[in-house]
């Protein structure tokens, strides 16, 4: 090797660790801004009915309720939870910030319901037909049961 390609391959290999760094699996830290706008439009929905397919204050769906909120952020969002789950960055529980969205999984798809975590271990869901929007804990077991991953789309 020449001293010439030594510094080309030592700078080649910085330039890889410098990328794979960049590219880590840790989100950076979301907008404040955003984040409180997100979660104050969520938790005005709460005692809401929920309603198949339903993406207005007359009646949410699980991935309705978080589209809504994220809109009234300036945020747009795919529409259905499947969509929602393929948005953002994969999250650590451990790591979970306000408007950061949790995915549950009931039936035999990869995820079935969405739900928009409020801080301090409590998330918002439209959970079920006869039911209105909730604010649960995440560590209630039944959800803890369910749970599949948490994904951050506010950077």
């Amino acid at each position: 090797m020449t001293p010439d390609s030594s510094l080309r391959f030592a700078l080649a290999a910085w330039l890889c660790l410098f990328i794979a760094a960049c590219a880590s699996t840790v989100p950076a830290p979301s907008d404040p801004q955003l984040q409180h706008t997100v979660v104050l439009e969520a938790l005005g929905q709460v005692g809401r009915p929920y309603r198949y397919g339903g993406t207005t204050p007359e009646g949410f769906d699980c991935s309705g309720l978080v589209q809504f909120a994220y809109a009234q952020a300036g945020v747009k969002l795919p529409r259905s939870t499947r969509e929602q789950y393929r948005v953002g960055t994969p999250v650590d529980r451990t790591a979970l910030e306000p408007g950061d969205l949790l995915f549950y999984r009931f039936n035999s798809g990869p995820v079935d319901h969405v739900a928009l975590y409020l801080g301090d271990g409590e998330a918002i869901h439209a959970p079920a037909s006869g039911r209105a929007v909730i604010v649960a804990g995440v560590d209630l077991p039944y959800w803890q049961n369910h749970f599949v991953q948490a994904v951050r789309v506010l950077h």
